[in-house]
């Protein structure tokens, strides 16, 4: 028999989360919030990639389109782990695979990733970053860093180390329960 003490709000105590974990899941989703909010500023003005504002004259002799921040998100995770699938893409940004493919489409429009068929199985698409739009990439990128190295200077490198493990333990955790994609 259930203690009823122990159950409050229809959950027993050891299934309730904690205040402090639930202050800091609130924290992480507004920090995401932030961050795609924010996603036009660069140094205080508009970047290319983040304000679709490239310079295709490398190329084409045109102007990006805009991109949406799906795109600008899945160029970042492009140029943080490489090469991927749309598959592994989706899965990364936490996105399905139909999303992920119009995203690509997107980059790939707006000439900031390459799209190829995988030679052996093609039913395998591969995305890049086009090289052109490193440099753009890079800056939509390196932004953040800077924001984020600013909340982190007043912490000892301890209290920076611990941080990351926090960060990467939650990623970790929250991936374990997500399916793989294709």
């Amino acid at each position: 028999m259930v203690d009823k003490s122990a159950v409050v709000a229809g959950k027993r105590a050891e299934d309730r989360v904690s205040e402090g974990a639930l202050e800091t899941s609130r924290l992480l989703v507004e920090f995401l919030h932030a961050a795609y909010a924010t996603r036009h500023m660069e140094a205080g003005e508009a970047s290319g990639v983040e304000a679709g504002q490239g310079d295709n004259e490398r190329t084409h002799g045109t102007a990006s389109p805009a991109v949406s921040t799906h795109a600008v998100r899945a160029a970042i995770h492009v140029y943080q782990h490489g090469e991927r699938t749309v598959g592994q893409l989706a899965s990364g940004l936490g996105i399905s695979y139909g999303w992920a493919s119009r995203v690509v489409e997107e980059l790939e429009a707006a000439h900031y990733l390459v799209r190829e068929r995988d030679t052996d199985d093609r039913r395998v698409v591969r995305v890049r970053l086009n090289p052109d739009a490193v440099d753009e990439v890079e800056r939509a990128y390196s932004w953040r860093g800077r924001a984020v190295e600013g909340a982190l200077e007043p912490l000892s490198d301890s209290e920076r180390e611990a941080v990351r493990i926090f960060l990467r333990r939650v990623i970790d955790l929250l991936r374990e329960g997500q399916p793989e994609r294709p």
